[in-house]
């Protein structure tokens, strides 16, 4: 007997219905900390001797209800890139927090505020459960988001890039104003040595049909992905990346992997195969890279 699986109609109904549920429980315990701080008898008797003071503390409360609002829709729309989810959750875990604790400090004066304080903490189970069940639905397989995160860091690199060449621009231009004033002229700075982290110059040969086995190092970045594979090229293609991405190839499969895996097991970043780029690994790719490239001079 087989089961049915869910069709991609299916798998879109079911996140509409939990993203409606998930906003809903946030809206919900939004709506009941707000009401809790604005009905409460120490703000309303303060608000006859202090206005300000008191509308400033309901202003607060507003404030971090649209922070909390806002953090939420953040990480729903960014969810993938990790960097900025991580942000963005802390951004509403700000914001939660802070409205929680001025709501039940309003509640702290009432008659019943024990029971206020279940219920508000009875909200924040449920906003919270609602919320991370649904993001829980979303979360891609460890390989799948490394993917992403690849792409992600080279926009990062090419943005940093691009503001590096516009601000060394802006400085020169700059000085070349404050030299002329001086009544000289300045002339090109020589070039910069290479970075001390690149790797001898190695053309590498990528087939561009199915191979025997190779252990590939593609570096994206300060990290490098270490796998086996016997369609390299296409690889490549998959994550994103380009030949002048790999910075070793390696006969072997994946005995020689694994081996370089547990080799460099304290570069790994989380279950991955990606490994940050430095020490030990680094030394590791120039020598290699040393050694084919001498072995192919000698052919």
């Amino acid at each position: 007997m087989t089961t049915a699986r869910p069709t991609p109609r299916m798998i879109g109904i079911i996140d509409r219905a939990l993203a409606i549920l998930a906003w809903t429980c946030q809206a919900g315990a939004a709506a009941l900390y707000l009401a809790v701080t604005f009905q409460s008898d120490a703000w309303r008797k303060m608000l006859a001797h202090d206005p300000v003071y008191t509308i400033s503390v309901w202003g607060c409360a507003v404030g971090l209800a649209l922070v909390w609002m806002t953090g939420l829709r953040e990480e729903q729309v960014h969810y993938y890139n990790r960097r900025v989810r991580i942000y963005q959750r802390k951004v509403r875990t700000y914001g939660h927090g802070g409205l929680l604790f001025i709501a039940a400090s309003s509640a702290a004066d009432q008659k019943d505020r024990i029971g206020m304080w279940a219920v508000m903490g009875m909200a924040v189970l449920i906003s919270s459960g609602t919320w991370a069940a649904w993001m829980q639905t979303r979360t891609l397989p460890a390989e799948d988001q490394a993917v992403i995160d690849a792409i992600h860091d080279r926009e990062a690199q090419q943005a940093s890039e691009a503001y590096d060449t516009s601000e060394k621009e802006r400085r020169r231009e700059r000085l070349s104003a404050i030299v002329a004033g001086l009544g000289y002229e300045l002339t090109d700075t020589p070039d910069q040595p290479a970075p001390d982290d690149e790797p001898p110059a190695h053309r590498w040969q990528i087939p561009a049909r199915k191979h025997s086995p190779l252990v590939y190092f593609i570096r994206n970045g300060n990290r490098v992905k270490i796998g086996t594979s016997t369609e390299v090229k296409r690889r490549i293609r998959t994550l994103a990346l380009r030949a002048e991405n790999v910075v070793l190839l390696l006969d072997g499969g994946q005995p020689l992997e694994r081996d370089l895996h547990k080799q460099f097991a304290d570069l790994r970043i989380g279950n991955t195969e990606w490994f940050a780029y430095e020490g030990a690994l680094v030394d590791y790719v120039h020598a290699q890279t040393a050694r084919l490239t001498r072995e192919d001079q000698q052919k």
